[in-house]
Parts: C-alpha cells; structure tokens; sequence
C-alpha cells in the first residue's frame, strides 16, 4: 500500500482522465445499445413525443449515419483511453513502481469491459427507452460534429477496397421466379412445408410483382380530417371503416400526416395534429416490396400513392402489407368495406365487390393469371374497360369462361357483381358478344 500512496502523484491524475473517458464510452456504448434495440413502434411513438424523443426519431431516420458516428467517437474515446493508461504505466515503471503498474494495467483493461462495455450494454437493454432520450442530444451533437468528415471516410474506405480487393464481385442474386419454383418443388418431394407455410412463402415473393394500387385503399375511402379537429369532433360512422386518418393541411389537398385511430384511444382532448406522424409519398406503380421497405426505413406508418400527374389516388399502412404477406386469403375490400369479397350463393355462383383484384379472383376461381399480360386490377376496371363506360345494371361481360353481370353501381362506377360459369360453346359466346 505504500507504493500505492508513494506513487499518487503519477497515477492519480491520469485516473481522473481515465474515468472521465470510461464515462463517456460508456455513454456511447449505452445509446448504441438503447438507440437500435428500440421497436419499430417505439421509434413511431417517439415521433409525437417530446423534443428529446423527437430527435430520438430523428436520429433513427438514418440509422447507418447515427451507428457510423457513434462507433467512430467510442473507438476514439478507447484508443485515448489506453493512450492514457499506457502513459500512466510507463511512468510508474521507469520510477520502479512495477507493482502497482501491473495492478493498474489489470484495472484498465477491466474496467472498460464492465464499466465501458459490459454494464452499460446490459443496462441499456432494459432501459433503452430513457437511456435513449437522455443521449438524444449528446448524440444530435456527435452526428452533426462528425458530418462534414464522413464523406472523407467514405472516399477513403472506397480507394482502400478498390487498392486491395480489386477483384472482389457481389453474388448474383435469385430471381423471385427462382425462388417459387423452388418453393413449389419443395411442396411437391416433401411434407415439411405445411400448405399455409407456402402461400406465406409465395406472398413474399409476390411482394416484388404486385403494385400498389392492387391493395391501396381508394382516396374516396378515406377519412380526411383538419389539424385542429379531436377525436370528440368526428361522428362515429365517419371512422366505422378505418385504421387511419389523413390530415389535410389548410387551403391543400396534400396529406402530409396520419394518425392511428388506436393512438387516439385516451387521448380524445389532444388534436390530431399533435398524435400525427409524418407520411411516405410512393407512385401508384411500386412495388409492395418497394413500399413496405420506405415505411420501415422511415418509420411511417401510412404511404399516400399518387398517379402519375402527381395527384393523389389512394393510401396504404404498414398493417395493409403485412396482412397482405401474413393472410392465407389477403383482400382489399374485407379490410376496406368490412365484408367478403366474394361469397359463394350456389354452385359455381357467387357475389363479388368491384373492389375486388382479378389477382384475388383467379386465385379463387382456379383461372391463369399472369400479372405481366393483365393490366387491369380490379373487376370494376374489367367492366369499365369492356364497355368502355360506366356500367349499368344488367351490363354484361365475359372474361376467362365467366359471366360477370352487373347488380348494384353506383353514380361513379363502383359495383357489385353476379359471377356465374359460362358455358364454351360458339352459340353462347356469340350470344354474349
């Protein structure tokens, strides 16, 4: 013990300093942790929290740039670390303190692992919600220091790839066609893959062949509100039929927010503006892949799909895709309409919404479909392009060996429809013609 008090006025200081950077790594160890164990519905709530959980959100929004600024500071903070304590041991060396330069060696390289390290990771798994508001701005801070240099880093990563690994290539990729085929043999030459397993596979696939407005939701069928209106404000049948509102900004048709009927739940004193969240503008011709990877990059919940005159036709949510991968049956018109759409009244007979995919209609009534040769989407869109008008009731059309009549339409062409087989003989095509 005496060497330890001999030797204070060597170790002391640069302890100081060592604790100073034990406590900053530790911070950046915590809100690594804290910041990328948050949910996705976590960093959706911290979007209408308070300043603090705002730049949480914020600060996810590119979640490459946050982790390459904290992974640079906490290895920099590291390498001072031990810079410092390096120092420390060969100045107690050369004085012939070797004891206590071994002691305080261990104690180093121990000390960042349960303190730098070990404890904060653990603590910020638990905690990751606060750690992560209270580093929010020392974060903010760090990021918007390391800016300007990480384009530097990136040129420099580039030249070191091309220098030494010049001859390095990506893997090809499968194609999605490769993909079913292989699901589909696997069904064949085996019994692992239980029959909903496989659609759920071919769902997926199916996400890079379907467009959006295949299970958008029609702009007509949905509920549009003003900033400053409550939940109090709106009838209850306006809202029967809906997950989200879409807030209108004054004197514009655009849609910049939404709001989760279920955030509003306790919550009916507060505006909607103050419970929206920001959403993702995507063309009517996305992919649902394309679609569902925007809403999870930038935590949204809500996707607004415009033609290509730039108006907006219809809205999809985050829960609409993963119905639309997770359903054995997916269908636009239960989510939006509330009902089946399509029930079966007899034998080979049934009653369809025009609303309706012709996808969902194949699917059901065993025809080919292939989303390459069909550009309609809809068995509203098949009348209107048969007749090329609007349909009346009685109107008929004859499509793949079915005869679609129409029973209900309203004033702007939606319908409803009587399926029924037809029989494949010329008198009866020429009948229908």
């Amino acid at each position: 013990m005496s060497d330890f008090a001999d030797s204070l006025y060597i170790w002391l200081p640069g302890t100081f300093l060592m604790l100073a950077l034990m406590t900053c790594s530790a911070l950046f160890s915590a809100s690594e942790t804290a910041f990328f164990f948050l949910s996705r519905d976590q960093i959706r709530r911290f979007t209408i929290g308070n300043g603090r959980q705002r730049m949480v959100a914020a600060l996810m929004a590119d979640p490459d740039g946050l982790l390459t600024a904290v992974l640079f500071w906490n290895l920099l903070i590291n390498l001072a670390y031990f810079s410092v304590g390096i120092v420390v041991v060969q100045r107690l060396s050369s004085d012939g303190f070797t004891f206590v330069a071994g002691v305080l060696s261990i104690l180093n390289l121990m000390g960042m692992i349960i303190v730098g390290e070990v404890l904060p990771k653990s603590t910020a798994v638990v905690f990751r919600e606060t750690i992560a508001s209270v580093a929010s701005w020392p974060l903010a801070a760090a990021v918007a220091v390391l800016d300007p240099v990480i384009p530097s880093l990136g040129k420099i990563a580039r030249i070191l790839r091309r220098s030494f690994w010049p001859h390095v290539r990506h893997e090809p990729h499968l194609q999605p066609e490769d993909l079913e085929k292989a699901i589909d043999a696997s069904a064949t030459f085996t019994t692992e893959l239980l029959d909903i397993e496989q659609q759920v596979l071919h769902n997926i696939l199916d996400l890079n062949e379907q467009a959006v407005e295949e299970v958008m939701r029609p702009r007509n069928l949905s509920v549009a509100v003003a900033p400053e209106d409550t939940l109090q404000s709106l009838s209850v049948a306006s809202i029967a039929n809906t997950d989200y509102l879409l807030i209108k900004e004054p004197d514009s048709e655009i849609f910049t927010r939404a709001v989760a009927l279920a955030r509003v739940t306790g919550r009916a004193d507060m505006t909607f503006a103050e419970l929206a969240e920001p959403v993702v503008y995507v063309p009517w011709c996305a992919s649902l892949a394309y679609v569902l990877a925007e809403l999870r990059n930038r935590y949204s919940s809500v996707a607004v799909v415009v033609h290509e005159h730039g108006e907006i036709v219809g809205t999809v949510s985050y829960e609409d895709l993963l119905e639309t991968v997770l359903g054995d049956a997916p269908s636009r018109t239960r989510r939006v309409l509330r009902r089946e759409p399509l029930i079966e009244i007899g034998e080979n007979r049934y009653h369809a919404e025009g609303l309706v995919t012709l996808r969902y209609l194949c699917r059901h009534l065993r025809i080919p479909f292939d989303s390459e040769d069909d550009t309609l989407n809809t068995l509203a869109g098949l009348f209107h392009d048969e007749l090329e008008r609007i349909p009346e009731v009685g109107d008929r059309v004859v499509w793949e060996g079915w005869i679609f009549t129409a029973i209900e339409v309203t004033p702007r062409g939606q319908l409803r429809a009587l399926i029924a087989a037809a029989e494949y003989s010329p008198d009866t095509e020429e009948g229908e013609a």
